[in-house]
């Protein structure tokens, strides 16, 4: 029910008598029944104000920061506050076609800011706008921002640094992260090391991502995660697994991300003891992934088995004709005397993809393997 939360009447003058009520509001059309209220009586006009009521539109659904987004464009002179408020909650929205809403509407605003040239941008709107330059993989623009911070002092900030270096990471320019990551070296700043550690997985790049996890002073159960997860994509199933074991030994307890990310390890490598021992792990602790136990430990029965009886399934063949010689591919051949080459120039060639912000849409692919073995398929169709 959308209960009126407040009789006009009731309200005194001061915009700050009506903050209380702003806070208890359920739902849009209750904080749409004070923004009448302050139009009606002319505190739309008050940065305070304004800001507070935006702050409130800006925690709702995409439905409702589109209702924000138009309320801003109300506000006369908003202060810096209310300019942060409404680029971090574009920043932190999906792409929606059906709302308009999306992040790069973050830029835009943030443009907007810089043009409206009253109010300057300070150390809490420059996190906001970085993280839209990541999620867009806008890294031209991401260097630009970098310059700017420099430029205004704010590079020491931790909060500031951290978003930048995140931000390098996710448009996949690791030497660029690399490189501020170790200028700041915030060594207690555990959040930052899992971000760096899983760029490197995610580049393909597992010697760097182990040298780092390796030199990290404070591991927390998400930097075990990325590095078993990071292993077990990349088709390294026997190292996913002594990572695993290494966890329990270091008396760090599993979850239920550690948990999925070995199970794939397990499978192909037919580790059944160990297995059981997760099934076990997960009852014990109430953590829910029995229907992916129940799949992967199928799937660990059925490969032993096909094992035991030497039975193998036919690999996916195709061929090509070049110069009127005819070359044959089969699924997971190395025999080819440069294999070793032909796979270094793929993994170039998909490195250089992503360090431009090519990431592989992996969705369709309708088959219950690893990340990785999915952007093969994509690669080769």
């Amino acid at each position: 029910m959308n209960t009126i939360i407040y009789k006009p009447s009731t309200y005194p003058n001061h915009p700050s008598s009506l903050f209380p009520q702003i806070s208890r509001c359920k739902t849009t059309r209750q904080l749409k029944q004070i923004h009448a209220h302050f139009i009606k009586t002319g505190q739309i006009h008050n940065p305070l104000a304004a800001a507070e009521l935006l702050k409130f539109l800006t925690l709702s659904t995409q439905l409702e920061i589109k209702y924000a987004r138009k309320f801003f464009s109300h506000i006369h002179h908003p202060n810096c506050f209310s300019w942060n408020t409404i680029i971090r909650a574009l920043a932190d929205s999906d792409d929606d076609d059906l709302f308009h809403v999306n992040p790069l509407e973050a830029l835009l605003y943030f443009s907007h800011m810089l043009t409206d040239g009253l109010v300057e941008p300070n150390k809490f709107t420059f996190p906001c706008v970085l993280k839209a330059c990541a999620k867009l993989a806008r890294i031209e623009e991401g260097k630009q921002l970098h310059g700017f911070v420099a430029k205004l002092g704010l590079v020491t900030d931790e909060f500031v640094r951290s978003n930048l270096v995140r931000m390098y990471v996710m448009c996949g320019a690791m030497k660029d992260a690399h490189v501020l990551f170790y200028q700041t070296r915030l060594e207690g700043n555990v959040v930052l090391w899992n971000v760096m550690i899983d760029g490197f997985v995610r580049m393909g790049d597992l010697r760097a991502s182990r040298e780092l996890f390796d030199s990290m002073p404070n591991k927390s159960v998400v930097s075990w995660n990325v590095m078993i997860s990071g292993y077990a994509q990349n088709g390294h199933f026997k190292e996913a697994i002594e990572m695993f074991h290494d966890m329990q030994l270091r008396d760090v307890s599993p979850n239920y991300v550690t948990l999925l990310s070995v199970l794939p390890a397990i499978s192909r490598l037919g580790a059944i003891e160990l297995g059981k021992w997760v099934h076990l792990f997960a009852e014990k602790n109430e953590i829910e992934i029995d229907d992916v136990l129940g799949n992967w430990e199928g799937v660990v029965k059925v490969r032993l088995k096909m094992k035991e009886m030497d039975i193998r399934k036919d690999p996916g063949c195709s061929w090509i004709e070049l110069d009127g010689v005819i070359h044959e591919f089969l699924v997971e051949d190395d025999s080819h005397p440069r294999a070793e080459a032909i796979h270094s120039m793929l993994e170039e060639m998909s490195n250089q993809l992503k360090s431009v912000g090519y990431r592989p849409n992996t969705t369709q692919v309708l088959l219950n393997v690893d990340e990785k073995e999915k952007a093969k398929c994509i690669a080769l169709s």
